[in-house]
């Protein structure tokens, strides 16, 4: 596995600084990530030789068989969302000499994986992380169950059929009707002839610190949850088909998390690309906006691993008209880039919705994060920390909405939208008012 050298094309960048992008961008930024995490595994093999880990001869014959397995499947298997974050967080702390807080063992998982889904003949020993409890978590696949005292695991891939055996317990892996064995939700949409395909990850965020999965969520993803994903993924099609596209091709794991006490929340991870993690919306609507605005943060993000769009420099902290808490120089940057998708989305949707409160409301949305957004990017651009790439993104940004505002929209959605942002801006200079 020889990492690739990458360059991104002219014509992507440009139209990725726009907002854009497009299922060729998404295909560029995927291949930039492919590279990343195998630049990862390469670095994680030669810390583990230096160190004498005792999970290095798993982590090697894990190597091996991934070297051996067709492309596709090694990209898969090396390219789901938590594996990737995995990858990052346990070079980091190899790095660092941390090597006691690390599990570099569940690379032979991730090679079994890949295996049972190639077809592949494997035999593999996989050391489960102290704590395990005999669960044996193959990233992506599912999880089986061993006996408590459980410590290492053996998988067999062969003839068709897969099994894992620990502490006198044979697992087959996929087994329907096999109760020791609980495979990993998937959550299929299509709609127009776009597919949406997401596996529905709980068990496998252990290892990233900020996210409590809610595990209360079982196969198959019922109810609130698949009708409100499925309300969003017809509107996207239908009226947002290009964000609709690149989603399609990014998105890979959804983390269902608690609500909030008021409200919901969403994120995405830098290090985990093609994965979003959401309480449940409360419509259709607002499930098709999260998901607009989170596949920006997920292709700004691989940019910059790709290119740096800023500097180093002194921490700085800025006014967001999105958030509660004041944020770094990067953070502003991209809440810009997905505010900038958000507007659009609200651009689109006003132009596809009847006279009504609906198509009040989608004003209100597309003349409030137009402002909000071109308020925040020309901050960005008096900023001397932009490197040529990220002065190339905050100048393609900021002639987009220049043009947005320059949009006719009802004179009662832009006072409405005014009245929004003026009483965060009070909101949040009053909470940071010196009392006294």
């Amino acid at each position: 596995m020889i990492p690739t050298v990458h360059r991104l094309p002219r014509s992507v960048l440009d139209e990725l600084a726009t907002g854009r992008g497009g299922a060729d961008a998404v295909a560029w930024l995927r291949a930039g990530q492919h590279s990343k995490a195998m630049l990862l595994v390469r670095a994680m093999l030669l810390l583990l030789r230096q160190t004498g880990h005792p999970d290095r001869a798993a982590v090697e014959a894990g190597y091996r068989l991934l070297t051996r397995l067709p492309p596709a499947q090694r990209a898969a298997a090396l390219g789901h969302p938590p594996v990737a974050a995995w990858a990052f967080g346990t070079t980091a702390l190899l790095a660092e000499g941390r090597a006691a807080q690390t599990h570099p063992g569940l690379l032979a998982a991730v090679a079994a994986t890949a295996a049972v889904r190639a077809g592949a003949d494997a035999d593999l020993d996989v050391p489960l992380p102290s704590g395990a409890a005999g669960r044996l978590e193959l990233p992506g696949l599912g999880t089986a169950r061993l006996p408590a005292t459980a410590v290492r695991a053996r998988i067999r891939v062969g003839d068709g059929h897969a099994w894992a055996t620990g502490a006198g317990i044979r697992v087959d892996l996929g087994a329907p009707h096999d109760p020791r064995w609980q495979p990993t939700p998937r959550l299929e949409l299509t709609h127009r002839g776009l597919p949406l395909s997401v596996l529905v990850e709980t068990g496998g965020w252990r290892h990233v610190p900020g996210i409590a999965a809610d595990h209360r969520l079982g196969a198959p993803l019922t109810g609130p949850w698949r009708a409100r994903l499925d309300g969003a993924w017809r509107i996207l099609v239908e009226h947002h088909r290009p964000v609709a596209e690149e989603i399609s091709g990014v998105l890979r794991a959804l983390v269902p998390v608690p609500a909030p006490p008021a409200g919901s929340r969403s994120g995405t991870f830098h290090h985990a690309f093609g994965s979003v993690a959401m309480s449940l919306p409360p419509d259709a609507h607002s499930a098709a906006v999260v998901l607009a605005h989170e596949i920006q943060h997920a292709k700004l993000a691989a940019l910059t691993d790709m290119f740096a769009l800023l500097d180093p420099g002194p921490p700085e902290h800025f006014y967001a008209p999105w958030r509660t808490d004041p944020r770094p120089l990067e953070g502003l940057l991209h809440g810009a880039y997905a505010h900038l998708g958000v507007a659009g989305f609200w651009r689109r949707q006003a132009r596809v919705t009847g006279a009504g409160a609906a198509r009040h409301r989608a004003e209100v949305e597309f003349a409030r994060w137009t402002r909000a957004a071109a308020d925040t990017v020309r901050v960005l651009a008096a900023q001397r920390r932009l490197t040529r790439v990220g002065r190339h993104l905050v100048d393609g940004m900021a002639g987009v909405l220049a043009r947005w505002t320059a949009e006719p929209v009802d004179a009662a959605a832009v006072a409405e939208a005014r009245r929004l942002l003026h009483a965060h801006r009070v909101r949040w200079a009053r909470d940071r008012a010196p009392t006294g």
